[in-house]
């Protein structure tokens, strides 16, 4: 089946759902509307207010709720057995958001939201990247009746754990994917959140190859404001890397929080290793203990690998010839030798600051929000609202350099030409789909701008 033939079946079946809605009368919504202090409930997530519905074994469907609803109901997953799992011929689970449309307790796969395999949306259909969390693919959702927009992580029962969604969905800021909704069906749990229609940086960096300055330096900016809001809660993230960071229209936002954690003391120590080897500081490889500033020196060797393509060590050992990079990174971290040459001297003294050996020294995350390298000069960076309008300035900015007479030029890239886009560049065409079929016929401009 080819690509033309997945669009004229999704159309038949938009077509079908289309005219069942309208002889049901439209959408019935069986709970009255939530606040949005209900729909904002991260501090006291944890807790079940009076008055709330708990699941029980007899209490399949799916249905709006809280952040407490939704965190009860994956504890219950997390507790059954697989036999009565199995036993399940219907879906169940907790939605936040009221754009994803319920229809009589149902919220069907492949009915109500159709899932996308998302290198569907790429322009270029043979790169063969999809995107993965920690276990499991992730999907492009729409919803059949509100055209919502969302990406689905599907997890495998056996692989799920319910600091999955925990975190995600108690902690809400602008530079944390926000969590929509859970499901369950089929033995996998359907994790519901913002799309990053820009990939993940890993992707990007696959694409496109080393990012620029002025591109990293906006990537760094926002990744600093997630962690900002996360540390000031003293929840450790654990695995900030490329793949993890996924940029959207506006902004970058953190996901993957399976390895997160709140400390309850002033140091953490672990039970395990949490993380991923090339981005471990070194006192996460003793398991002696460590606290927020881990994720600073982990985002210290992911600006590295925005700059050069390529993980720190890797490039002067091979994994090849050292299978584990742990005994590599307790001896010698930090990576100092394998940032860009052409590094700019500003950067290269906050890389300092974020991979400081010693984490007492090392700065936080708001410090480093008021370093120079990330707030220059607009004559030096250009300061953007994304990654695309960067680029576009830059852009622009070398055609006024290269020639006196620009007017011809620069109307090459007028706002009416849309963004800027790098040759391979994984941005998803929101409307890459449009000329095929209704169904996937752009979000809302209230969500992408």
């Amino acid at each position: 089946m080819n690509i033309e033939d997945i669009i004229n079946a999704a159309e038949t079946l938009y077509q079908i759902k289309e005219e069942e809605s309208e002889e049901d009368g439209g959408l019935l919504f069986e709970e009255e509307s939530l606040s949005q202090e209900e729909m904002d409930d991260n501090e006291e997530a944890g807790h079940s207010g009076g008055g709330q519905k708990d699941y029980t074994d007899g209490d399949v469907g799916v249905r709006y709720g809280t952040v407490a609803d939704l965190l009860s109901f994956v504890n219950l997953l997390s507790d059954m057995q697989p036999a009565a799992l199995q036993q399940l011929d219907q879906e169940m689970g907790v939605l936040l958001n009221k754009d994803m449309a319920i229809k009589k307790g149902r919220y069907q796969i492949n009915m109500d939201v159709l899932l996308f395999p998302w290198k569907l949306t790429y322009k270029n259909h043979g790169s063969g990247l999809v995107p993965k969390g920690s276990f499991g693919k992730v999907h492009l959702a729409q919803d059949t009746v509100t055209r919502k927009r969302m990406a689905c992580k599907l997890i495998p029962m056996e692989n799920f754990k319910a600091a999955d969604v925990e975190f995600q969905a108690r902690f809400r800021h602008e530079n944390i994917a926000e969590l929509y909704g859970a499901l369950f069906w089929d033995q996998s749990v359907h994790l519901f959140m913002e799309a990053g229609e820009g990939g993940s940086v890993l992707e990007k960096l696959d694409s496109c190859g080393p990012m620029r300055e002025f591109e990293i330096i906006w990537v760094t900016k926002q990744v600093l404001r997630g962690l900002e809001y996360l540390h000031s809660h003293n929840v450790i993230h654990h695995d900030i890397k490329p793949s993890n960071i996924v940029l959207m229209s506006d902004k970058a936002v953190l996901v993957d929080f399976g390895l997160t954690v709140q400390m309850t003391e002033d140091i953490y120590i672990p039970r395990d290793l949490r993380g991923t080897e090339m981005y471990m500081s070194p006192e996460v490889v003793l398991c002696r203990g460590h606290d927020t500033k881990t994720d600073i020196y982990s985002l210290g060797t992911t600006i590295i690998h925005m700059q050069t393509g390529s993980p720190p060590w890797v490039c002067r050992y091979p994994r090849t010839a050292y299978p584990s990079y742990l005994y590599i990174i307790h001896k010698q971290a930090p990576p100092m030798e394998d940032i860009a040459e052409d590094c700019s001297l500003a950067m290269r003294s906050f890389l300092q600051r974020a991979l400081e050996r010693n984490p007492t020294l090392r700065s936080s995350a708001s410090e480093l929000l008021k370093d120079e390298a990330i707030n220059p000069p607009r004559e030096d960076q250009p300061r953007c609202w994304s990654l695309d309008s960067a680029l576009e300035e830059v852009t622009h900015t070398m055609l006024r350099q290269q020639s006196h007479d620009t007017t011809q030029e620069l109307s090459l890239y007028s706002e009416d030409s849309g963004h800027m886009r790098r040759k391979g560049s994984l941005y998803i065409d929101l409307g890459a789909l449009s000329g095929y079929c209704k169904l996937v016929a752009g979000p809302p401009t209230s969500e992408y701008g």
